[in-house]
């Protein structure tokens, strides 16, 4: 068997101490990694009714106040869109791509969410 020699040789010796070490420390750091987005996505979870309602499709409900409400169009084509509010919904109208839209509301009305038409 070859000898080694320098400073280098008392660590070569022991490379399955360190590999042992590199290993189990690689495995911890891995657990906790895949365990902050569970622990993340749980406390999200249990906010309940304090989270905003996501709407799905390219209509964003971006500001409303008495008698109007604004809708976001999030995609690159232009859409038909409307919000719900009590009772009834008002038409829809067309949004460029990008761009925001105004709906009328009737006085008192508050919107919930936007939708597409």
């Amino acid at each position: 068997m070859r000898q080694r020699n320098g400073p280098t040789a008392a660590l070569l010796g022991k490379g399955h101490l360190m590999t042992g070490l590199r290993s189990t420390f690689v495995t911890a750091v891995a657990a906790a990694l895949f365990a902050l987005p569970v622990a993340a996505g749980t406390a999200a979870a249990d906010d309940g009714d304090d989270a905003p309602v996501m709407e799905p499709g390219c209509a964003k409900l971006y500001d409303y106040g008495y008698g109007w409400a604004d809708i976001y169009n999030a995609c690159g084509h232009t859409i038909s869109a409307s919000v719900e509010v009590d009772g009834w919904d008002p038409d829809c109208i067309q949004i460029a791509p990008y761009s925001v839209g105004t709906i009328g509301l009737e006085p008192g009305d508050e919107p919930y969410y936007a939708y597409e038409c």
